[in-house]
């Protein structure tokens, strides 16, 4: 299992902070799951990539789970790893809000729904000493909501062009992204971004 250093997980914390889910494909039968992001990120030479899409590959996921809801009730639909893909899809990328996803602890959000899960599968029984992510969507229109807890061994980034690139490439694009935002005092709503920043999806 590849070692997620605090000052690494703190990076993706902050990089993976207000990104866009683009898409996510789960592989039982290779046991990884891809999640693609699009995120505040500014390149070294101060530019916005031209294609801002990232994909997050977790490698020897042990354990997947998800509860998708939708009020006024509360009980999660069920359904199955293999249709994860079609549940997300239904929702409009919305972004990731918190600063806190990889390796939370149990108590601070798995906990909230651990109880009321769509599905949980278990790969590997030695999901207990994996890494973990947590990610979420919410439709405020049709108040659906849908909560996933990956564990996973291993993180590998892919560019746009799907070429691989460094997790510390990916923190530091991010760190400068949100020092740009700091810096000029600009709101990160997607028409600030767009009019600023000119984030593409």
């Amino acid at each position: 299992m590849t070692d997620l250093s605090q000052e690494i997980r703190d990076g993706l914390n902050l990089a993976l902070n207000e990104a866009i889910i683009l898409g996510f494909d789960f592989d039982e039968e290779t046991k990884a799951a891809y999640v693609t992001f699009s995120p505040i990120a500014i390149q070294n030479n101060e530019t916005i990539p031209n294609d801002n899409r990232f994909l997050f590959a977790f490698k020897n996921v042990g354990r997947l789970a998800a509860s998708l809801t939708l009020e006024p009730d509360t009980k999660a639909i069920e359904f199955n790893a293999n249709e994860l893909s079609e549940k997300m899809n239904e929702f409009k990328n919305e972004s990731l809000y918190g600063w806190e996803f990889i390796d939370n602890n149990e108590d601070v959000v798995f906990n909230q729904w651990r109880n009321n899960k769509s599905f949980d599968t278990v790969i590997n029984s030695n999901f207990l000493n994996q890494h973990t992510i947590d990610l979420f969507q919410e439709d405020r229109y049709s108040k659906k909501t849908i909560d996933i807890r990956i564990w996973f061994d291993q993180i590998v980034i892919f560019d746009s062009e799907l070429q691989q690139i460094d997790t510390t490439t990916f923190i530091e694009n991010g760190q400068r992204g949100w020092d740009k935002l700091y810096k000029n005092g600009w709101t990160t709503t997607e028409s600030k971004l767009k009019g600023k920043l000119k984030l593409k999806k």
